[in-house]
Formats: structure tokens, C-alpha cells, sequence
């Protein structure tokens, strides 16, 4: 009886840790040292990879509007812009190593066109 509990004990106790290991971002594709956007929402669909720079980069064709997520395994934030050439109102800001798995709650999701290192 007392092995039951406990082994039962061990199951739920191991549980949690396994379930948020597979869920959190640090064990996904995106490499170190690297900013990642993905068109679905929750880190699906596409992954493009980049590693911005201080010069403003557009965004290519694929994932050009089409950006729901983001993960930054990079030690300065990234700025995204909805028009080409860093331009428009609207923009985003990704802290360094930080992840987002769905902008819309910030607005800005389907809106990334350009991008640069702040």
C-alpha cells in the first residue's frame, strides 16, 4: 500500500516539471543567438530565422505580414515595423531573451514588415 502512494506521489510529482519542460519556449527549435518569427500563434507553422543587425532589414516574402510570434534568444531587443524600411506607426519591440506566442494581444499580429537591432 505504502509503495502505491508513493510511487503514485512520484507520478504527480514528476508530472508538472515534464509538462512545463515540453511547454516552454527554452526547449523549441529557435537556436541560441537567434531571433525567430513564426506565422501561427503558440511557435507554429513557419519558423524564419534572423540575426538582425543595427541597418534596418524588410522582411521576406512568406512571413512579410504574416508574423504571430516571436522568440528572442538574443542579448539586445529587436524592433519590427508594419512598412518596409522601418517606417509606419505601428511597431513592436521584442526585449532581449524574451518570447511572445501570440501578438495579438499586442496588435501586431499579420503587421511585421521590417525589422532592426536597438
Amino acid at each position: 500500500m505504502n509503495r502505491k502512494i508513493v510511487a503514485a506521489a512520484l507520478v504527480l510529482g514528476i508530472q508538472p516539471i515534464v509538462g512545463f519542460a515540453a511547454a516552454s519556449p527554452a526547449f523549441a527549435d529557435c537556436p541560441a543567438n537567434t531571433f525567430c518569427l513564426y506565422e501561427s500563434h503558440s511557435y507554429r507553422d513557419g519558423e524564419y530565422r534572423f540575426a538582425p543587425t543595427t541597418s534596418c532589414r524588410n522582411l521576406p516574402a512568406g512571413i512579410n505580414n504574416d508574423a504571430n510570434a516571436m522568440r528572442n534568444y538574443r542579448s539586445h531587443r529587436v524592433k519590427m515595423w508594419d512598412l518596409p524600411g522601418c517606417g509606419g506607426s505601428l511597431t513592436y519591440t521584442a526585449n532581449a531573451f524574451s518570447y511572445d506566442s501570440n501578438f495579438g494581444n499586442n496588435n501586431f499580429s499579420n503587421k511585421a514588415s521590417s525589422m532592426k537591432r536597438i
